[in-house]
């Protein structure tokens, strides 16, 4: 559910701002947050009646005919909310874009969170990713490069919680001297790698990212590539040093008809990168904002029953989100926000007067 200014005001605090940053380099202000988080139900009965074991009477009981159990059966019954979050580097200028609850069943909270940062391109052009928790699968991570928007996210572990290994190809490298050598690549923990022999051992290379590529598809989506680099070591091959590589990290058709995908383990902006913390670390901020709603809950849950009353009061917060943003930009910038409050005017700030 999208507030109806919400782009527009995105826009005015500075947020998705096409003249920030680059694909290589993403602007921090251009990437929206997401995480899920757990609603519980006003009330905790998951039928409609109660049987007595008894007297085998049925008692009428209070519920919610939305809500179900968690996945765990470990909290209350209730609706797993997903919001989409944007905000700029200053106190208090946050923003809800996009929400929505999950389905019960067919789909992950990271799939709605997609489709939620989907249905926002086209009103904000500058949005340049997603952050998102181990929880995005491959298919997202892959929908959201064809739509030309980098995925920030970590890879998934494996059952045991070690790193993941994947073969990603055998492509030609351009060395210094301007031939080509072709050398196998795999993906461990999102960032490439090459085996080299150093010393008496073969060991993997991590390779340096050094620029992403977006391609326009005639059908509008994109490709994306990132140049890596063979890093310039005394223990790699002289003639390596700084070879470079342009590596496709959409999946492609027959990985994708195989569900061999090399999104499950390759990333454009990989947990061993530079930028990651940058871009990644504000994801906490999301999980900010979900705890800042709960506080608002009395006893923690739900205000309403029913998803419909519950998106009204959501709506509510979205909206006071907005409001509290546009009055910090205000008091910052100066801007004008008479498209939203017409001629009134926020009252000066009250400062201690000295004894």
């Amino acid at each position: 559910m999208e507030i109806r200014h919400g782009s527009s005001i995105a826009i005015d605090i500075g947020v998705c701002n096409q003249r920030r940053g680059s694909w290589t380099e993403p602007a921090s202000e251009n990437i929206l947050r997401s995480d899920g988080t757990w609603i519980p139900s006003l009330y905790n009965s998951a039928s409609p009646t109660w049987t007595d074991p008894e007297t085998a009477e049925i008692i009428p009981t209070r519920f919610d005919p939305d809500a179900t159990v968690y996945g765990e059966k470990s909290q209350r019954n209730g609706n797993m909310l997903v919001p989409v979050i944007a905000r700029n580097q200053h106190p208090n200028e946050r923003l809800i874009l996009n929400f929505d609850y999950k389905p019960h069943r067919g789909a992950s909270d990271a799939t709605v969170a997609t489709d939620l940062t989907l249905r926002l391109i086209r009103r904000l052009p500058g949005i340049q990713g997603l952050a998102y928790d181990m929880a995005m699968h491959a298919t997202d991570y892959d929908r959201l490069l064809s739509a030309g928007i980098i995925p920030i996210s970590k890879v998934q572990r494996t059952k045991s919680h070690k790193v993941q290994a994947l073969a990603i190809d055998v492509p030609p490298f351009t060395l210094s001297d301007g031939t080509n050598r072709h050398l196998a690549v795999t993906a461990y923990d999102g960032t490439p790698h090459i085996d080299q022999v150093i010393g008496d051992e073969v060991c993997a290379v991590p390779l340096r990212r050094m620029a992403t590529i977006r391609r326009k598809n005639k059908d509008g989506s994109f490709r994306i590539y990132v140049t890596w680099a063979i890093p310039d070591r005394p223990d790699i091959d002289r003639n390596l040093r700084n070879a470079t590589v342009e590596i496709r990290h959409n999946s492609t058709k027959s990985e994708v008809a195989d569900n061999r995908r090399r999104t499950r383990g390759l990333r454009v902006v990989p947990e061993s990168d530079d930028s990651f913390d940058r871009l990644f670390g504000h994801r906490e901020d999301s999980e900010s904002t979900n705890h800042h709603l709960k506080m608002t809950y009395p006893n923690g849950r739900a205000r309403s029953v029913g998803r419909h009353r519950q998106f009204f009061d959501l709506f509510g917060y979205q909206a006071h989100l907005a409001i509290t943003t546009l009055l910090a930009w205000n008091f910052r910038t100066g801007g004008d926000i008479g498209q939203w409050f017409g001629r009134w005017r926020p009252p000066e700030r009250l400062s201690a007067k000295a004894a």
